[in-house]
């Protein structure tokens, strides 16, 4: 009989951790220090700064509830994206096959054919929780904070790319 309780108890309490594993978390940190309009981040390593005009964050009702997505680009066809289903406000959110993380690029930018774009996502090898994305702010008009995650290639999942240091300062575009 002991030993059933405490299976039931271990089972109960992974129960819990998994009910609340992609719950957002209601602190999302301090705000990043870039003025509005920022975004960058680190891809193994290497610097990814937004170039103005591909950096957006866009709000949309989904029903009864509310997706955002936020976006940059920058000159060397690069691209990383974060889409929040369920998204109510300041906290952190898990990135995973629900809310998408994502890291793209063209391998040769001088040839813009849309069959050649390498993709990671959080989508992984649906082991849960690939990275976080952190809002520190929002009033409805900006959103600041900041993110990072482990991207796996959509076409050999043992190729993996690691985005870290990653902050933004966004007006949002409410559609």
């Amino acid at each position: 009989m002991k030993t059933f309780n405490k299976t039931i108890l271990v089972l109960m309490a992974v129960l819990a951790v998994s009910l609340t594993s992609c719950k957002k978390d209601d602190d999302g940190g301090d705000d990043p220090q870039g003025g509005t309009g920022t975004f960058s981040a680190k891809v193994d390593g290497n610097s990814f700064t937004g170039m103005q005009g591909t950096v957006v964050a866009q709000l949309s009702n989904s029903g009864s509830s509310q997706v955002l997505a936020i976006s940059g680009g920058t000159e060397q066809s690069e691209n990383l994206q974060m889409m929040i289903l369920n998204f109510d406000g300041e906290g952190t959110y898990d990135l995973n096959f629900m809310n998408l993380g994502t890291y793209s690029y063209l391998p040769d930018p001088g040839n813009p054919d849309p069959n050649t774009v390498v993709i990671y996502t959080t989508l992984g090898t649906g082991q849960g929780n690939n990275g976080t994305l952190s809002i520190s702010s929002f009033d409805g008009n900006t959103v600041k904070g900041t993110f990072r995650f482990t991207g796996f290639n959509l076409d050999d999942n043992n190729d993996t790319v690691e985005v870290t240091e990653g902050q933004f300062n966004i007006e949002v575009t409410n559609n």
